[in-house]
């Protein structure tokens, strides 16, 4: 089949071989890479970590069987090879203006995001820590804690299409995703769903599921269909509990971590700052590049996402890339002796 266009994103590129139609989806699929992206910079290119791409993939994979398993659609259509996923398209509305109601066949400009657990990088815990909103007009019921398990699953939205993503009120995204308050109240139990599948595989194996996120799309009959990827690594927020109170990020936030301890993360906040002062969008040009990781820090980042794959697929990856992966212990436990010397600025990389 002939390649119409392909569309690159940090972490997986999308290659459109038949364009999706007001009656019809397109087809397409997903290449999985070995590179990742954070804080908005884009494609980590002096930054690769080996074995990504077939880990996520694998991923992705294990997560959209268990979906069509429990009746719920979803794009995916098979997998080609190791990091290659057969999916359906459908089409994307122009950002920044509201969907009409009663449209089909597209997809929805709003992420929908579930939290389990109060993840201590929360965005929400920096909203109320630093005044600028009350647990309640986040829709607490009480004052969320780090690594607190919530009375219930809190669903929240932001935009999906605009260049920053922005958090939305439940009207806010119902009216930009073109939905009806019936098809919204489907959504939400749609989410609640998938978070379920998610959260409750994984307590299988021995990870906490903290937060995550889906992508959503109508089909041409009107029915909600789940698109993108689901429960990675990249796109939702693991921890793996070491000790009493000890816990490690088993997720990329792992990686965001490691450049904000080392202050990279800063340089960002200023960069930011500038550009917006001088009235620049790329605020690039005011930061430098991200420093190079470790050589040990990416090997253990590479193991972190094949050892995850193992464990939540079943697949013997480290066999059959004949590399040895450890238990997910093994790995955690490195994991968090590394996050805390890096913490506290001792460094033996």
């Amino acid at each position: 089949m002939k390649l119409t266009r392909i569309h690159k994103g940090s972490a997986k590129n999308t290659l459109i071989f038949k364009e999706a139609t007001k009656d019809s989806f397109g087809e397409g699929e997903f290449e999985f890479l070995d590179y990742f992206s954070i804080f908005d910079w884009g494609r980590f290119l002096d930054n690769p970590i080996k074995f990504k791409g077939i880990a996520m993939a694998a991923v992705a994979k294990k997560y959209f069987e268990l979906l069509n398993k429990s009746g719920i659609k979803t794009h995916y259509q098979g997998m080609k090879d190791s990091t290659k996923m057969n999916i359906s398209l459908v089409n994307v509305p122009e950002a920044y203006k509201n969907v009409p109601l009663n449209s089909k066949n597209y997809l929805l400009p709003i992420e929908i995001i579930f939290r389990i657990y109060t993840h201590p990088e929360s965005s929400d815990l920096k909203k109320i820590k630093t005044g600028k909103k009350t647990y309640q007009e986040l829709g607490y019921k009480e004052m969320p804690e780090p690594n607190k398990k919530l009375a219930s699953v809190k669903i929240s939205y932001s935009t999906k299409l605009e260049a920053e993503d922005r958090v939305l009120a439940r009207e806010e995204a119902r009216i930009l995703a073109g939905l009806t308050e019936e098809e919204m109240s489907r959504l939400e139990k749609l989410a609640l769903k998938v978070n379920e599948i998610i959260t409750d595989h994984c307590e299988s194996v021995g990870l906490i599921h903290y937060d995550g996120k889906i992508e959503v799309a109508k089909d041409v009959n009107g029915d909600f269909v789940i698109v993108d990827v689901i429960g990675t690594l990249d796109e939702d927020r693991f921890m793996v509990k070491i000790g009493e109170n000890k816990y490690v990020d088993f997720s990329k936030q792992f990686l965001r971590n490691w450049f904000i301890d080392n202050g990279w993360k800063a340089i960002i906040n200023k960069a930011k700052e500038n550009a917006e002062q001088q009235g620049i969008k790329d605020w690039t040009a005011f930061c430098s590049k991200p420093p190079k990781l470790p050589e040990k820090i990416s090997k253990l980042i590479s193991e972190m996402y094949l050892t995850d794959a193992q464990i939540r697929t079943g697949e013997k990856l480290g066999e059959k890339l004949d590399v040895e992966v450890r238990s997910l212990k093994q790995v955690a436990k490195e994991m968090y002796d590394i996050q805390e010397a890096h913490k506290a600025g001792i460094s033996n990389f």
